[in-house]
């Protein structure tokens, strides 16, 4: 395996009973609280009752910051840093799905960020060195309520730019890790059928992102039996919590699944490269693609494109793992078990046509292409490679 660092502070409360621990330790790290969370929070039922209850008991004052929208974006940041500074926040807490708490860790580096333009700490561009990351951040409590991205336990938030239409995250261990994560499966039970088979394709995306770009001449036995079974529990998991949406033995086992993805668990030791996601990222912000489901696309492409490639030793071997075929007989049974539980995987069930492909791949060169002019990648993918994945996905 590769040499690695491995750092993860974040203190996990998981079971049915981990808000009520919210006064005692929002307590510890603040006075003003301000509660990031959804434009529409009615789905929620009496939650956001109980957080103001246990923050009021706890003796802080709050206020909410109802913001964010699904793919997030810098101006909804600068909203919620707005408010915090106004509000005088020494303490964010976040509620919802990734798009929630990416958008909290934002704001929280925003108030504290000493330069003119939040977007400054957002990697909007792989081959450059213009990123100036955050080093320090208001203290944050995070509270999933959505099974994907893993946010509560890892120290990245991905956002996008509206006025360029650039998705790209910001990676900051020094400041963008909370200081502790609330997990209470039963948060997931009232999510729609799609957005909880969206969410386990994300946790699927993010562990083959990591076993696809094992390197060669690696021993990797460790990683990979770890990340085979994450992928295998998820996949064989979601038809129960679909078709038994109170199981919470099923939606635990989900929800801890998601922060094990990217929590650096199963990935340290391997490379952390992204290509998929760099892809995926450009169908959200054109689109507005469910990010689950703009992986789920890429995920298929990419084995499809794959299977006509002799350098494809770890996609085989995931397929026949995994599924028990072929890589390219794989890929069809992935897209039909994508299909079957209702996520999309084609390109134009986005809304996107053939005469897109190359301002679709524009945007992932302007992007995440590095220095090189590839997108970083075992082994690296070129332009046209890119081109050839997106129409494979059509």
């Amino acid at each position: 395996m590769n040499d690695f660092e491995y750092y993860n502070p974040v203190k996990v409360f998981f079971g049915s009973d981990s808000i009520e621990k919210l006064g005692g330790l929002a307590a510890q790290y603040g006075k003003r609280a301000v509660v990031v969370s959804y434009t529409d929070i009615s789905f929620y039922g009496d939650l956001f009752d109980r957080i103001h209850g246990a923050l009021k008991e706890a003796g802080l004052a709050y206020t909410d910051c109802l913001v964010v929208r699904a793919n997030p974006t810098i101006a909804q940041a600068k909203q919620g840093v707005a408010l915090c500074k106004d509000f005088g926040a020494d303490l964010l807490i976040g509620v919802g799905g990734g798009s929630a708490m990416d958008c909290t860790k934002v704001i929280a580096a925003g108030v504290r960020y000493p330069h003119d333009d939040i977007r400054k700490m957002i990697l909007f561009s792989h081959s450059d060195n213009t990123q100036i990351p955050p080093k320090a951040a208001l203290p944050m409590i995070l509270i999933p309520t959505l099974p994907a991205t893993g946010s509560e336990m890892n120290c990245t938030a991905v956002i996008t730019d509206e006025e360029t239409v650039a998705k790209s995250y910001v990676w900051a261990p020094d400041c963008l890790y909370a200081k502790a994560a609330l997990v209470d499966p039963a948060l997931s039970r009232t999510l729609p059928p799609y957005q909880t088979a969206c969410a386990a394709l994300d946790t699927v995306a993010h562990v083959a992102e990591g076993y696809f770009n094992g390197g060669a001449g690696l021993n990797l036995d460790l990683q990979d039996r770890l990340q085979e079974g994450l992928i295998r529990a998820v996949l064989e998991n979601l038809p129960k919590v679909l078709a038994q949406p109170d199981d919470l033995q099923a939606r635990g086992l989900m929800q801890w699944a998601s922060a094990l993805a990217l929590n650096g668990w199963v990935l340290s030791g391997t490379y952390t490269w992204a290509p998929m996601h760099q892809m995926g990222h450009v169908l959200s912000a054109r689109y507005n693609a469910t990010h689950g489901a703009s992986l789920s696309v890429m995920m298929v492409a990419w084995m499809k494109y794959f299977a006509g490639r002799s350098d494809n030793a770890r996609y085989e071997q995931l397929a026949r793992r995994q599924f028990g075929k072929p890589l390219a007989e794989a890929a069809e049974a992935f897209e039909a078990l994508i299909e079957s539980v209702g996520v999309q995987t084609r390109l134009s069930q986005f809304g996107a046509a053939e005469g897109e492909i190359d301002m679709l791949a524009e945007d992932v060169r302007n992007v995440s292409f590095n220095a090189d002019g590839v997108l970083a990648s075992v082994p690296p993918v070129t332009l046209d490679e890119v081109k050839a994945i997106y129409r494979l996905a059509l």
